[in-house]
């Protein structure tokens, strides 16, 4: 039989069950540079000399650092590519990741790639059928992208350049999320490492370069990274296209190396082995807790130093904010925009610590999703089969979920200041902002309660809390820079939280979204205690 056979069996049901899925995201993803398009003219009014507003931000590290390289900024279109093009593409790519993974690792840890492969399907007939789909889907959102820029008045070829980008990059993320999940015995370990190590580590290396401007020592190292090669392309400044041929065939290599590591692993299985261990369990082994401590270890150091080194590193980038920056009030409000306080220097710090306080979510709840996985995979049934308690078992991963995630959060805020303090700037700053994040816990709280109430009552809508995250993240990175009303900027929930330097301290909506977020956990325990646990 051939390992094909059964493809179109295996790509119905792909399809039926992932549709939905990338309709919404490419929906979504497509209206971004479409809403950056309409608020141009806000920020170079018509009449103004353009000179004014663009020279400053084309040549400016810490613009260059956040948003990637710039090339046409006279261009309307190159202007908007540039504004959020590369956001844009990078969030295509985890999206397209995630669904790869979604549609292969996850459906094998659920037992229904063994139940299909049970018929007359092929060895890599559910992995083809994953690509294809995941291919349209990319192919969808770049389409859509297209098609609405050049509705809004855009040049065709440019329009189509940008909305590669979306394709290629989302494509690219495709193949390397299929390659790990043939690598990790699980979906969360995949997940883990293409969101943490894949796209975070690449972006976090885009900024480090493009922060040292054009011309730098570390320009050529731009072409190693592939997070970088849609902004190469140049959409509307002098398309390159041949760049997306890199993406493209990168792509293609890392699929045809997932089909053959696939031939190589056993079913349910990956080619990471965990190690045999000793012959008998130590003393942290004997109870829930040190078996969570033992199965979290792995994802709790890899989130603390990501999270911890991309602090400094992006606070760092405060350091090249120079007058050029902040004598132009047009620059100088985008970012006061998002941080929301006067002072330039601390408004970036504010807005930065936004963004990764949504990161710290992502951490918290990829931890919490591990109490789930392991009832999918038939753990949590054992387990509790002895004399652990469903409340242990599930107190066991919500310490950890929330503890470590909550004291990761404080220690980003007293990070994101200390290459400004060691530069002469005091270092009272760093217990402000530390003091600052502290302030932003009950919206941790709030969201990782969200997750455990999904878990106890409707684990199959646990990746709803994703959505969560998401709108998050647009609301941390975007909204406020589109204009969006104050109660959309503020409708997620770090919205109305109180952030030190940036404001005074305002107890009640810390205690109110607190006790929403206990709330939450108990209600979500009390279902898990309730529930009848579905192993495999």
């Amino acid at each position: 039989m051939s390992t094909l056979a059964g493809l179109g069996s295996a790509l119905h049901l792909t399809l039926r069950r992932n549709w939905l899925f990338w309709l919404l995201w490419a929906v979504g993803l497509s209206l971004m540079m479409p809403a950056t398009l309409s608020q141009y003219d806000t920020v170079i009014p018509p009449g103004t000399d353009p000179r004014i507003v663009i020279e400053p931000l084309r040549i400016n590290p810490t613009m260059l650092a956040l948003l990637g390289p710039a090339f046409d900024l006279y261009d309307k279109g190159g202007f908007v590519f540039w504004r959020s093009g590369g956001f844009t593409s990078m969030v295509a790519g985890l999206i397209g990741a995630f669904g790869i993974i979604r549609a292969t690792r996850a459906e094998e840890d659920e037992g229904r790639v063994e139940l299909i492969r049970s018929g007359p399907v092929g060895r890599h007939a559910p992995l083809a059928a994953a690509v294809l789909v995941a291919l349209a889907g990319c192919v969808l959102m770049g389409a859509a992208t297209a098609g609405l820029l050049v509705a809004g008045g855009l040049r065709p070829a440019g329009s189509v350049a940008a909305g590669l980008a979306l394709t290629a990059n989302g494509f690219f993320f495709v193949a390397l999320g299929a390659v790990l999940a043939q690598v990790f015995d699980n979906a969360r370990a995949a997940r883990a490492w293409t969101a943490g190590i894949g796209v975070g580590g690449m972006f976090l290396l885009r900024a480090l370069v493009d922060g040292a401007g054009p011309g730098s020592a570390l320009e050529p190292a731009r072409w190693a990274i592939p997070l970088e090669w849609p902004l190469l392309a140049r959409p509307f400044a002098g398309e390159r296209w041949w760049v997306f041929g890199l993406s493209f065939g990168v792509a293609l290599l890392l699929v045809g190396l997932a089909f053959a590591l696939e031939s190589r692993r056993d079913h349910g299985a990956g080619l990471r082995h965990e190690s045999l261990g000793r012959a008998y369990a130590g003393p942290g082994l004997s109870g829930a807790f040190g078996l969570a401590a033992r199965l979290q270890r792995g994802a709790a150091i890899g989130w603390t130093a990501g999270l911890l080194v991309s602090a400094v590193a992006f606070g760092s980038i405060v350091l090249q904010i120079d007058s050029a920056f902040t004598d132009n009030a047009n620059i100088a409000e985008l970012v006061r925009r998002m941080g929301g306080t006067g002072e330039i220097k601390i408004a970036f710090l504010v807005a930065i610590l936004g963004i990764l306080t949504t990161v710290v979510a992502f951490m918290a709840v990829s931890m919490l999703g591990r109490l789930r996985s392991e009832e999918v995979r038939g753990h949590a049934e054992a387990m509790l089969a002895t004399a652990v308690s469903r409340w242990r078992f599930a107190g066991s991963h919500l310490v950890w979920a929330l503890g470590l995630p909550m004291l990761v959060l404080v220690l980003v805020g007293a990070g994101l200041p200390i290459a400004r303090s060691m530069a002469g700037d005091g270092w009272d700053q760093v217990w402000d902002l530390a003091r600052g994040a502290a302030g932003l816990i009950p919206g941790l709280v709030a969201v990782v309660g969200f997750a455990m109430l999904l878990i106890g009552w409707l684990p199959r809508a646990y990746p709803l809390v994703w959505v969560v995250i998401g709108w998050s993240i647009f609301t941390s990175w975007f909204a406020a820079l589109l204009n969006f009303p104050e109660w959309v900027v503020k409708f997620q929930p770090w919205g109305h939280l109180s952030v030190i330097p940036r404001d005074a301290m305002d107890w009640t909506p810390f205690a109110i979204e607190l006790a929403i977020g206990v709330a939450l956990l108990v209600v979500g325990l009390v279902g898990y205690r309730r529930r009848s646990i579905v192993g495999r």
